[in-house]
């Protein structure tokens, strides 16, 4: 399968809870990133994304394993859905931020 849509999904408290959309168009391939702070807000819009006909989606690394296990169960292997993880050295340099 050529993948020519793909998505980024931010989890943050700076985010308002309604979330904050964009896409960027690139010859042939879209990249849609969604934020917000809200997981509800998070799980509809990765199923809206879904129903576009999204490829891929991706979570960054503010999802916690419960939040990560929501968007699984809701997208149910409709799509791949992939998450931003840090080996230990990286994720000791996250806790001194």
């Amino acid at each position: 399968m050529v993948l020519r849509k793909y998505a980024f999904m931010i989890k943050a408290s700076g985010y308002p809870p309604g979330g904050l959309r964009t896409t960027l168009p690139g010859d042939g391939f879209n990249s849609t990133i969604f934020a917000s702070s809200d997981i509800d807000a998070l799980v509809a819009e990765a199923l809206a994304m879904v129903a576009e006909g999204m490829q891929l989606i991706e979570l960054g690394g503010g999802f916690s394993d419960e939040d990560f296990a929501r968007l699984q169960d809701a997208v149910a292997g409709a799509v791949p859905l992939g998450r931003v993880s840090f080996d230990d050295r990286n994720a000791a340099l996250l806790k001194r931020r």
